[in-house]
């Protein structure tokens, strides 16, 4: 064998190596320019840190009851109007649109305020998945969310971390992208 040839194969199989070993290592200091997310990465991510509450179906929502699933979650410190509704639509299309893996997926609604029964119908026949907390329990609960506004759309992870947040003005499709990913790379929800 020449000299070119083994400097050639070097250059293959050796060189992408000794590259990524340096982009590792503590000499170089680099990271991505971009990620490919399009919400908000909470880092560090905020741990469920609140003892069980009641829905308003009876279940009790705590870190155990929603371990295993991932959740799609709206959280709103004033009343639940059109443009609520309409996010509440559009999480329950973007679970839907997750295809083998909506049985992975859950749908929760914290509403800060007491809800009227008139609500809850309406959020009823939009979507009996949805665990509804009204009133003080969610009270409690959104105390947890970094919602800057009066509302905000998060994922949660199976281990019921707050772990993305997404501006009222992004595209549902946004979400519905970033989730696809996460149940894609990521293990099933019964290994956690």
């Amino acid at each position: 064998m020449n000299k070119k040839a083994i400097v050639l194969l070097f250059a293959m199989f050796g060189l992408p190596v000794v590259i990524a070993t340096l982009m590792h290592s503590q000499w170089v200091e680099w990271r991505p320019g971009s990620t490919r997310n399009h919400g908000t990465l909470i880092s560090p991510v905020i741990e469920w840190r609140v003892q069980a509450v009641r829905a308003t179906n009876g279940e009790s929502v705590d870190r155990q009851t929603l371990a295993g699933k991932w959740h799609l979650v709206y959280h709103t410190r004033a009343g639940c109007d059109e443009s609520c509704i309409e996010s509440l639509y559009w999480l329950r299309q973007v679970r839907l649109a997750q295809d083998r893996h909506v049985p992975e997926i859950g749908l929760l609604l914290i509403h800060e305020p007491e809800a009227p029964d008139s609500l809850l119908d309406q959020i009823g026949e939009l979507s009996e998945e949805y665990v509804v907390v009204t009133g003080q329990s969610a009270a409690t609960l959104g105390a947890l969310f970094p919602t800057a506004n009066d509302s905000g759309r998060y994922i949660l992870d199976p281990m019921a971390n707050i772990i993305m947040s997404y501006e009222p003005s992004q595209a549902p499709d946004d979400i519905r992208k970033d989730l696809g990913r996460l149940l894609t790379w990521t293990k099933p929800a019964e290994n956690y």
